[in-house]
C-alpha cells in the first residue's frame, strides 16, 4: 500500500501486524496517542524532535508579510505564523544528493 499521509490508525496497524497481535489493538491505540500528544506539547514548548539518522523535526515561527489586499487596495502586513520544519540528517542528506542526477532531473527534453 503506497500511502502519502500516515494516520494514527494507520499507525496502529502496523504495530498491530509487527507484534502479532499479542497486545489488546485499545492499549497499542493508546500509547500512541499518548506518544503523538507528548510530541505536540513538546514542539509547542519551542523544543526539537531529533529522529536518530533521518533528520529534526521541530515548530519554526516565521517572520511577519507585508502583502498587497485586493479588497481594501492597499499593503497589509500579515502577522507571522508558526510552520513545522523537517531538516533532513547530513548522512541522508549526502546519500541523497550522491544519487541525484541533476541532468536528468532539470534538463529532460533540451537538446545541447
Amino acid at each position: 500500500m503506497n500511502k502519502t499521509n500516515i494516520s494514527k490508525r494507520y499507525f496502529w496497524r502496523f504495530v498491530n501486524q509487527k507484534i502479532k497481535r499479542s497486545i489488546n489493538h485499545y492499549h497499542v491505540f493508546s500509547v500512541i496517542t499518548i506518544l503523538f500528544e507528548e510530541m505536540l506539547v513538546d514542539l509547542k514548548k519551542g523544543k526539537e524532535i531529533k529522529i536518530f539518522n533521518l533528520g529534526t523535526l521541530s515548530l519554526q515561527t516565521m517572520k511577519p508579510r507585508t502583502y498587497y489586499d485586493v479588497r481594501f487596495q492597499k499593503l497589509m502586513r500579515s502577522e507571522g505564523h508558526r510552520i513545522l520544519r523537517f531538516i533532513l540528517a547530513r548522512p541522508v542528506s549526502k546519500k541523497i544528493r550522491a544519487l541525484l542526477d541533476i541532468d536528468k532531473t532539470f534538463f529532460q527534453g533540451y537538446d545541447e
